[in-house]
């Protein structure tokens, strides 16, 4: 048995900063605590939701890459077990599933949570074929659309045959297990052999329902509240989880995408650079895997990086990416039986160490994991959380904390209202304190709208363009190589438009959040001082945070623009000019008019509707703010009148 502490320290030094944080997020919570049991009524629910923010915090990392980078072995090495995700060569991983690490909401006697898609969403495939079947309708390709079709139908028909009456039970529903066991997770989350699963094999016998899975791991080496998620990929069947794959990207805090370094060269998957341009660059890490299958792993590196580094500098992307390399089957091995590390990886480690072999098994494990460049990549990640996310926490919390003791301290020192006449009464306050938000959230609607229509004015814009240049495309191919041939057109031009449009306008979003912010405080501070006679001190009131809004993955979902395989190669061949531009005309706007419909009513819709909240939110802290300063008065009033009594 290997030295286990030995090995795992590797973990413990990876998560050292993220432990440390902690400690620090720990100590915050306790004082809000302290502070909450002080007893003002006014400030509970703010102190609650302060409270809410520190317990909800759990930030997400995701794994993406193409099947047989190696995701699941580098997953299983990042949290110190060596076969808990399937990562042989068949099956594979076909369902998002979150790794919840020392977790405080782990669900009571659960390990292992499993969800089901619901009837709509099966029916839903059914119909459309799922995402595949849907481009190729609109591309034209009425046939094959139907081909898709019928093989999605066979393979539900398959899954409710083979399930039996429990198919029925199953869907939209959940099970959960009390302990995590392989062969219950090999059930549920990767692909099985279909002609296994005839024979009596139970491997990947639920996982075409399965839409996600959660599983909780309680170890010592693992740090507290991080959760890791290994995603089915680019290579989805009939693409029937993407969105959820690149929803499940979207909330993460980091990305790792997994390369195979046999394959970093050649065919760094479109897809994946699809979804790297949707995400921020500073989130974004890329782990070249597999290096134990190279013959020269040190001199390797270098050809690699740089192909990489070329190929990003081309889709627009700069230094901030950080590449990383290194080999997940290693610390598998240097966590298992590491005799049994295969001859040819054992040949590179050895290169790696001056052509030398270790004959001490010890030995043997410390330079596989040393090799294995996992330290270095938990320590990357571990980076962006802490400076990111991590850092964006304290800082709220310190804010919301340094807002409410200062409304403490001016409620506590307001002076007796003996000498400032009659106070407002509490029908009176409540409804100055409606009025004015009433108009601060009308001159908040009206600048959002504004924003909106600027939005979609923009994104069509960026489509009208792309179509133009697309079509100039069409008649430089036309003019340099007539009427045959095949054509394509790449639409990230068309992706980093509307990302930029996106940003720009949740940017500005947020600036006509903080006017909001600054009307209110400014409508409250007048009243203070015009019926309590209280000035505030300026710079006391913090404003709450607004989400920073990233732009949405959906812009990395697969189009009709995007696809070279047999069909879409067939569609972008012509014969007439006239008919190909009316043709790629309306398949261009097919596709690309959804997506102005998706950042619009389903990503910048919600952002207005969650500033609108927050402002509705300040509001009512204020308005409690004043209810306890018109109290306070109240009181002071009372004790003058009693101390004039009494004298």
């Amino acid at each position: 048995m290997y030295e286990a502490n030995s090995i795992f320290q590797w973990h413990r030094e990876g998560y050292e900063d993220l432990n440390a944080y902690w400690d620090t997020l720990d100590q915050l919570e306790t004082a809000v605590r302290d502070f909450s049991d002080a007893g003002l009524g006014f400030v509970e629910d703010q102190l609650d939701d302060v409270l809410a923010k520190i317990d909800a915090f759990e930030p997400t990392v995701s794994v993406i890459g193409q099947v047989k980078a190696g995701k699941s072995t580098l997953l299983n090495a990042l949290i110190g077990q060596s076969d808990l995700l399937p990562s042989d060569v068949n099956p594979w991983t076909s369902v998002i599933t979150a790794l919840h690490m020392n977790s405080r909401h782990r669900p009571h006697d659960t390990r292992a949570l499993f969800r089901f898609f619901d009837r709509e969403e099966w029916d839903r495939l059914v119909a459309t074929g799922g995402r595949l079947g849907e481009m190729a309708n609109r591309a034209g390709f009425e046939s094959e659309a139907e081909e898709v079709r019928t093989q999605v139908t066979a393979m539900r028909a398959a899954t409710e045959a083979r399930l039996g009456d429990e198919f029925d039970q199953l869907l939209g529903g959940s099970r959960a297990y009390p302990a995590l066991e392989k062969s219950i997770i090999d059930r549920y989350i990767c692909y099985g052999d279909p002609d296994e699963m005839a024979e009596g094999s139970d491997e990947g016998v639920y996982a075409d329902l399965t839409k996600s899975a959660d599983l909780y791991i309680d170890l010592p080496h693992l740090p507290r509240g991080l959760c890791l998620r290994d995603t089915p990929g680019v290579n989805d069947t009939f693409m029937m989880r993407e969105q959820i794959t690149l929803n499940a990207i979207g909330d993460s805090r980091a990305c790792i995408v997994v390369l195979s370094a046999h394959q970093a060269l050649t065919t760094m998957d479109l897809a994946l650079l699809r979804i790297i341009c949707a995400i921020d660059a500073r989130e974004v890490l890329i782990f070249v895997n597999r290096i134990d299958e190279l013959e020269d792993p040190v001199g390797a590196q270098t050809a690699i990086g740089a192909s990489i580094r070329k190929t990003l500098g081309r889709m627009g992307l700069g230094e901030e990416i950080e590449i990383l390399f290194g080999s997940g089957y290693w610390a598998q091995c240097a966590l298992g039986d590491v005799t049994r590390m295969a001859p040819a990886s054992r040949k590179a480690l050895a290169k790696l160490n001056g052509g030398k072999d270790a004959n001490d098994l010890n030995e043997l494990r410390q330079r596989a994991m040393a090799a294995s460049g996992l330290q270095p990549l938990l320590k990357a990640v571990v980076k962006r959380i802490v400076e990111g996310p991590g850092q964006a926490m304290l800082n709220d919390v310190h804010a919301e904390l340094n807002t409410i003791i200062s409304m403490a301290e001016t409620v506590e020192t307001v002076a007796r209202a003996s000498d400032s006449g009659p106070v407002l009464s509490e029908g009176e306050l409540r409804l100055r304190l409606a009025e004015l938000e009433e108009d601060v959230l009308k001159g908040f609607d009206s600048r959002a709208a504004e924003q909106r229509a600027e939005l979609r004015a923009r994104l069509e814009r960026a489509q009208g363009s792309f179509v133009a240049s697309a079509l100039e495309a069409l008649q430089s191919h036309i003019d340099t190589f007539g009427e045959i041939g095949a054509w394509t057109h790449d639409p990230t031009a068309l992706r980093m438009a509307m990302k930029t449009a996106f940003t720009s306008a949740t940017t500005k979003l947020r600036r006509h959040g903080e006017t909001a912010f600054d009307e209110m405080a400014e409508g409250i501070d007048a009243l203070l001082a015009a019926e309590f006679g209280v000035a505030r001190e300026p710079g006391t009131v913090a404003f709450p945070e607004q989400p920073v809004h990233r732009a949405p993955t959906v812009l990395a979902r697969m189009i009709s623009l995007d696809m070279q395989g047999a069909w879409w190669r067939k569609y972008w061949r012509f014969n007439r000019k006239k008919a190909a531009e009316t043709r790629y005309r309306e398949v261009i706007m097919a596709e690309t008019t959804p997506l102005i419909d998706d950042l619009i009513i389903g990503f910048f819709d919600p952002a207005i509707a969650r500033s609108r909240e927050i402002i509705e939110g300040f509001a009512l802290d204020q308005g409690k703010f004043c209810d306890a300063v018109r109290a306070r008065c109240l009181r002071g009033s009372d004790e003058a009148h009693e101390e004039r009594l009494s004298a």
